[in-house]
């Protein structure tokens, strides 16, 4: 009861609170149901004049084509006659070229599918290409298809569609009047056509369930109809309602949605249009079926209108909270993007501008200069770039963790080596400190493990003066088990943080405040990563912190306790390094490549090592060369996205060469591409590759792994 109660109290304070936008959405309503029902009969009428319309335009387009496409091919084999009769040909090869001609339409893949025959009287002579043979006392100067094509001068005939004797169905002539280049006249040329395509198609038009199709001559005659005792009667004699219809049609005016009585007693309404040879099409659509399907319409928009309005009074409860937060994000996705744009436009300008100053100076110190400074401009902008990917992936719920047994103190140095170079241009003091408790070894996610600490170190690098103080604490948690809880601490003696600005330290696109980005620089988007990543290893980050007395950012992380004795320097699921000089005399390397500046990147890292390089443009081409010279080559650089062949399908139509080549099973391939999230290593793995190394190259990890598959004397396997 008392549960009861208190939903009773909190519904009433909802109401309250919105009843006037409650009260406006019920009486508007209200309205629009009543309007509707006053206006029903204007919809009904829009809507049946719409729907006549659309009906009309679809016959019309259906019969004119039709008619038209017969009437060009008519008219080219007319034109093809009267060039005959100007070169002075005999009326035996005009004979022929009818018959050749009733031939091709006759065919059964014909342009034309209701060709019956063509034929025509030239030179005093009837000449029918079907090979019909008129009976005696037939006279085609006195047929309608001879006076009309000689009334009609230049112009085409078409003649009044009738019954034909033969097949029963409703056919139509086409006509013309032939002449020569000095206008003398020739004759007339004909064909006959079957209309019974057309006949059916308007008959079968199903237009508002019991609507209905018709077609008439240009004398008012039925072609075609529903019912087919109205078959050539002229239409004002079908009944009063069409004998109204034939005389507006004879009127020249416009049959739009006109009510009429049909033959059959049937109260409807008539849509009629002239086509281009005259004729008329018409849809007959009658007024209680299409009636009654809008009333069902109108009962049924008036069940969801009352459904609507009860969800959007609920709906505007919440409107202004939702309507809040979503333009809190909005500004703070407006910020970040300005933020963001300034954050990359700023390396970018110091690139070119720097490459520039290059080019104009013959200075080697200058130049040099530039370079160092290309070169942290570059790796700042990456940085960002690594940031955006990171953070599209948390926002797409794709953003994953990959363990592995690894040594602590390993990734440690790993991390502060990232931020130990700004540290020392800041003459900053870092000092390391990690309690006997921690494991050796542990099981995590090393690369995002690293990330964070180095994503911390950094920040307080950012806030830290020249000559300040900067400690990374680690402790562990916990009895000694499988499961340890990893306590890690980043404390600086910096600018420090007040209580409103560490409200927003780990919201996504968002710093302590707009000033931060300003002096400072930065994305917004570290420490909003570096959360996502402690809470995936089920822990939490937090920072302790006053203005001008530093700041303490502290994670904690659960981790497996790894294998003590695991070897410092080793990297789970590799090979071991060999021992190897610098140089690489004597090896041949494949590279797979098809932008032109990575190859020339690549041999120049390998400039003076004694490396040969054969470069293949794409994965077709990569595979063939390896086909072609298979003992060549110790190891394979394969790029992923290339024309004609992608790396991962080169990949393994090499690896499928194993039986006639062994040396496809073994030789090292290694990726080197752009794609560098975790499933697009596993994609090449996959693929059959042996390792990975991501774009931008560093050419610390070209060397390293290129020693290691050249130089160890490591047996290399491909992957399944």
């Amino acid at each position: 009861m008392v549960g009861v109660c208190r939903l009773n109290t909190r519904f009433k304070k909802l109401i309250g609170a919105n009843y006037q936008q409650i009260i406006f959405v019920f009486l508007a309503f209200l309205a629009m149901v009543l309007v509707s029902y006053f206006y029903v009969s204007s919809i009904v009428n829009e809507q049946m004049f719409f729907l006549g319309e659309e009906t009309m335009n679809t016959i019309q387009t259906a019969v004119s084509a039709s008619l038209s496409e017969a009437e060009l091919s008519f008219g080219n084999m007319a034109r093809a006659l009267e060039t005959m009769l100007g070169t002075k040909r005999s009326n035996r090869e005009i004979l022929e070229f009818l018959v050749q001609t009733n031939r091709y339409f006759g065919d059964k893949h014909s342009p034309l599918p209701d060709f019956m025959k063509v034929y025509g009287y030239i030179g005093d002579e009837f000449l029918d290409g079907s090979g019909w043979v008129p009976p005696a006392g037939y006279i085609p100067t006195t047929r309608p298809w001879y006076i009309g094509a000689v009334a009609h001068k230049n112009t085409i005939f078409f003649s009044e569609p009738y019954i034909d004797a033969e097949t029963g169905g409703m056919c139509i002539s086409f006509s013309k009047e032939l002449f020569d280049p000095q206008g003398a006249s020739h004759g007339v040329v004909a064909i006959d056509l079957k209309l019974n395509r057309i006949v059916d198609y308007v008959a079968k038009q199903k237009i508002a369930n019991n609507g209905y199709g018709v077609l008439l001559s240009d004398t008012l005659r039925f072609t075609s109809h529903r019912n087919p005792a109205l078959l050539e009667t002229e239409m004002a004699s079908a009944g009063t309602g069409y004998a109204h219809l034939a005389a507006l049609i004879e009127n020249g005016k416009p049959i739009a949605a006109e009510r009429f009585i049909d033959s059959d007693g049937t109260d409807s309404v008539a849509f009629f249009r002239t086509i281009f040879n005259g004729w008329h099409i018409g849809a007959v659509i009658p007024r209680a079926s299409y009636y009654a399907q809008v009333y069902r319409l109108a009962a049924v928009l008036g069940i969801l209108g009352f459904a609507l309005m009860t969800a959007l009074c609920y709906i505007l409860v919440r409107t202004n909270a939702e309507k809040m937060r979503s333009d809190e994000e909005s500004k703070s996705k407006t910020s970040f993007l300005a933020h963001m744009s300034h954050e990359m436009r700023t390396p970018m300008n110091a690139i070119i501008g720097m490459t520039g100053i290059a080019r104009r100076t013959g200075d080697t110190e200058r130049i040099q200069y530039c370079l160092r400074k290309i070169d942290d401009a570059a790796t700042h902008l990456l940085g960002v770039i690594n940031d955006i990917l990171d953070m599209s992936k948390i926002e797409a719920g794709k953003f994953e963790l990959s363990e592995t047994d690894f040594p602590f103190q390993e990734m440690v140095d790993q991390a502060t080596t990232v931020a130990g170079f700004k540290i020392e241009e800041k003459k900053q003091h870092l000092a390391i400190r990690i309690d006997d408790g921690v494991p050796p070894s542990i099981i995590a996610d090393r690369q995002r493990l690293a990330q964070v600490i180095a994503n911390l170190l950094n920040n307080a690098n950012k806030f830290t003066p020249e000559d300040g103080n900067i400690t990374l604490r680690v402790s562990a948690e916990g009895a000694p088990e499988d499961r340890r809880t990893l306590r890690i601490e980043v404390a600086d003696n910096g600018i420090g943080i007040s209580p409103e600005q560490r409200e927003r330290l780990f919201q996504s696109f968002e710093q302590a405040d707009d000033s931060i980005s300003r002096k400072y620089g930065g994305t917004g988007l570290g420490l909003a990563i570096s959360k996502t990543i402690v809470e995936r290893m089920d822990g939490k980050i937090w920072v302790e912190s006053e203005l001008g007395k530093g700041a303490r950012f502290i994670f904690t992380a659960r981790v497996g306790v790894g294998n003590p004795e695991k070897e410092i320097g080793a990297t789970p699921g590799t090979p071991r390094e060999g021992t190897c000089d610098t140089a690489f005399a004597g090896k041949h390397i494949l590279l797979a490549e098809d932008v032109e500046i990575n190859r020339e990147i690549l041999a120049a890292m390998f400039d003076g090592t004694g490396v040969e390089i054969d470069c293949a443009e794409n994965g077709r081409l990569a595979v063939e060369r390896f086909i072609a010279n298979a003992e060549r080559y110790d190891m394979i650089f394969m790029d992923i996205h290339m024309p004609e062949m992608d790396g991962y399908e080169a990949t393994r139509q090499i690896r499928a060469q194993r039986e006639a080549i062994p040396r496809a099973e073994t030789i090292p391939i290694v990726a080197m591409t752009a794609n560098v999230f975790k499933e697009d290593i596993a994609a090449c793995l996959a693929a059959g590759m042996n390792d990975h190394i991501g774009k931008p190259i560093e050419i610390d990890e070209l060397m390293a792994k290129t020693r290691r598959y050249l130089c160890g004397g490591v047996e290399t396997t491909a992957a399944p």
